[in-house]
C-alpha cells in the first residue's frame, strides 16, 4: 500500500514527533510499501494535486495533531482544499486522531469551517478525534459525533529505539510561549508565571537537573528566562533537535525521571514511555487529556492562586509515588494500545470497501 501522510510540518517538535507515531502505526497495522508526506499547513489540495494523489497513492492520511484550529484559515481549519474538491479524491482517505485546538477565549470554528468539516466527514472512510476532550468540544459546537481514539503521539515508541541523550538523571520542563495572551492572560500574568515556575524549579534542582525543552521557536525565550541564573538547569539546543532531528528530542522524554509539560505532546510523549507527568494547564486539552487517562490529580492550572505551593507538593507526591505511577501508566498504555488496535480494525474494514 502506498500512503500519503499530510500533517503539520510547521516547526513544532511535538507535531513532528506525532508524525513518527502515525507512521509507526501505519506500518504496524497496514501493508505498507511506502509513506510519502506533505505539510498540511502549506500544501494546497487543488485539482492538479488531487490527480497526483489519485494516480500515485492508495490511501491518504490526514493528521493527527490539533488541526481543527485557525478561524482565519480559508476553510476554518488547516486542510487547504476547496469544499467541492473533497469528493474528487477517489482513493480512500482518513482523518486520524485530530484535535480541536481552539482556546477557551477564541470564538471557535467559524460557520464555513463547520460546513467544511461536515463535507470532509461525508467523504472520509474514517474520521476520528483525539482523546484530550476534543470529542466533547467538537460535538458541543458542531454536533459532529466521531470516534475518540488515542492521540498517535502515544506511539512514538512503537518498534523504535531512541538513544539515551544524558547519563545523569534529569527532569524535563516543557513550557509554551506561542499565543501568550491566551496561555497566561493579560497584564502581569506572564511575569507572575515566570517567577512561580522558577520557584518550582529551585525546589527540584537540589535533587535533579532540570532540562527545559522548547518545542517551537517562541518557547526558547521563555525557557531561557526561567533558567537564567538557576543552578543545575539547561535549555536544550532547539536548533539541534528541530525538526528533522525530532527523534532525538523524543529520546529526552523517554529517559527523564519525570516531566512537567505545558503542551499536549509534552504530556503524551513521556506517558507513552511510562514516564510520569505533571500537566501545566493553560489550554482545555491539557486537563482533558489527564482526565481521560485518569491522571487529573497531576494536573495544575497555571492560574492557580497557590501555584508554587501546590505544584511543589505535586512534585513531591510524584517523586514519592513514582514507581506506582509507572505501573499505572503501563496499564493506561495497554488500554491505549487496545483502543488503537480496534480503530485500525475499523479502518482496514472501511478502506477495503472503497473501490477506486
Amino acid at each position: 500500500m502506498r500512503i500519503l501522510h499530510t500533517y503539520c510540518l510547521n516547526y513544532n517538535i511535538g507535531d513532528y514527533a506525532l508524525g513518527i507515531g502515525v507512521k509507526n502505526l501505519l506500518r504496524e497495522y497496514l501493508d505498507v510499501d511506502l509513506i510519502g508526506e506533505t505539510n498540511l499547513q502549506g500544501t494546497v489540495f487543488n485539482e492538479y494535486f488531487i490527480d497526483v494523489i489519485n494516480r500515485n497513492y492508495d490511501l491518504l492520511v490526514i493528521g493527527g495533531g490539533g488541526i481543527i484550529h485557525g478561524a482565519h484559515w480559508p476553510n476554518g481549519w488547516f486542510w487547504l482544499i476547496d469544499k467541492e474538491n473533497i469528493s474528487k479524491i477517489k482513493i480512500p482517505f482518513i482523518v486520524y486522531g485530530v484535535g480541536y485546538n481552539y482556546f477557551k477565549d477564541e470564538q471557535g470554528i467559524p460557520p464555513h469551517g463547520v460546513e467544511h468539516l461536515k463535507e470532509t466527514l461525508a467523504h472520509a472512510a474514517y474520521f476520528s478525534i483525539r482523546n484530550d476532550g476534543s470529542y466533547e468540544r467538537l460535538k458541543e459546537q458542531t454536533g459532529i459525533d466521531v470516534p475518540e481514539i488515542p492521540d498517535p503521539g502515544f506511539f512514538v515508541h512503537l518498534n523504535t529505539y531512541y538513544e539515551r541523550p544524558e547519563k545523569e538523571p534529569y527532569v524535563i520542563l516543557q513550557l509554551a510561549n506561542d499565543k501568550p495572551e491566551y496561555r497566561f492572560g493579560k497584564g502581569d500574568a506572564y511575569n507572575s508565571f515566570v517567577e512561580n515556575i522558577r520557584a518550582v524549579v529551585r525546589a527540584i534542582t537540589p535533587r535533579c537537573k532540570v532540562i527545559l525543552a522548547p518545542h517551537v521557536l517562541a518557547d526558547v525565550s521563555l525557557s531561557e528566562e526561567v533558567a537564567q541564573g538557576l543552578d543545575n538547569t539547561a535549555v536544550w539546543d532547539f536548533g539541534k533537535y528541530a525538526f528533522d532531528h525530532s527523534d532525538k528530542a523524543v529520546a529526552w522524554y523517554q529517559y527523564a525521571e519525570y516531566a512537567l509539560a505545558m503542551r499536549g505532546h509534552g504530556q503524551i510523549v513521556p506517558i507513552c514511555f511510562n514516564v510520569p507527568v505533571i500537566s501545566l494547564e493553560n489550554h482545555p486539552k491539557h486537563r482533558g487529556l489527564m482526565e481521560k487517562l485518569g491522571l487529573a490529580a497531576y494536573n495544575i492550572s497555571v492560574h492557580d492562586p497557590h501555584f508554587v505551593d501546590n505544584c511543589t507538593a505535586l512534585v513531591q507526591q510524584l517523586e514519592t509515588n513514582r514507581d506506582a505511577l509507572r505501573q499505572q501508566l503501563k496499564s493506561i498504555n495497554q488500554r491505549l494500545h487496545q483502543d488503537t488496535r480496534t480503530a485500525f480494525e475499523q479502518i482496514k474494514e472501511r478502506i477495503s470497501l472503497i473501490t477506486i
